[in-house]
């Protein structure tokens, strides 16, 4: 049996916990000795290493729940904050987990984090919700050539959502700094009368507050421009136009236009 590690942060959902508890796993050292086969391989770096395992959780009422549960043993990174000592980059992440949803800006749902060290080094866990349902933009049925993406209505209604997105992390001045189409995950919510997406941002280790709001949409609509090749001039456009809500580009919308296209050549 293994000791129970005195952990420096933990932090459980309130609505997981029994969960947590019914499947054995509501402590660190449950979760960190859990033999559970790699979603993909393990990161070697920064003097140490990161993995993420998919794990099915039994309900206490009946059915499952499957949760990625993410380890990592000394691979941190410094802050402003924690210039020295630094801090794993899992307790980044989840900081920024919170900080989204806190400012109502989709994302993923967290079910458990600790470390067991103040500092750079140490273990962490960080364990979310299966985002099950959803596809990477750009895959699936959000493939451009896809059958789904080849209806306007569609295509128009993943194109807001994304842009809605993308508005509401900007106007609260926070910048992505990687807004490739991996890190947006999409589902079809879609009902007779009309079509709607629901879009979740993932990826959030490198979320930050850069000095000027401006910076913010400037660095990740590029990324956005450079990295959705199957989107046409005119889908370019309109995600633009819906980011900014205008109908038809402002002067400030013209400078963004240019701006965006000389950066993608």
């Amino acid at each position: 049996m293994s000791e129970r590690v005195a952990c420096s942060v933990e932090w459980i959902d309130p609505h997981w916990k029994p969960v947590l508890q019914f499947n054995g796993l509501a402590d660190f050292s449950s979760l960190w000795n859990l033999r559970a086969e790699w979603f993909e391989p393990p990161n070697q770096g920064r003097g140490g290493w990161s993995g993420v395992a998919r794990v099915e959780l039994r309900l206490p009422e009946e059915g499952s729940a499957a949760v990625f549960l993410k380890r990592q043993e000394n691979h941190g990174c410094r802050t402003w904050r924690h210039p020295w000592s630094g801090i794993p980059t899992f307790a980044r992440e989840f900081a920024n987990i919170q900080r989204l949803r806190q400012i109502d800006v989709p994302t993923l749902e967290p079910v458990y984090f600790a470390m067991d060290r103040k500092n750079m080094g140490g273990r962490a866990i960080l364990v979310t919700r299966a985002l099950d349902g959803y596809a990477a933009l750009g895959s699936g049925p959000f493939a451009p050539d896809s059958e789904w993406a080849r209806q306007p209505d569609n295509r128009r209604a993943l194109i807001g959502a994304v842009a809605d997105l993308a508005r509401a992390l900007h106007s609260r001045g926070l910048q992505h700094s990687c807004l490739y189409p991996k890190h947006l995950l999409a589902k079809i919510d879609s009902d007779e009368e009309s079509t709607r997406v629901d879009v979740r941002l993932i990826d959030l280790e490198k979320l930050r507050r850069p000095i000027l709001p401006s910076m913010a949409a400037r660095h990740d609509l590029s990324a956005m421009h450079r990295h959705s090749p199957g989107w046409s001039a005119r889908d370019r456009l309109r995600f633009l136009l819906h980011y900014l809500g205008e109908r038809r580009l402002s002067k400030r919308g013209r400078r963004l236009w240019r701006y965006l296209v000389a950066r993608s050549r």
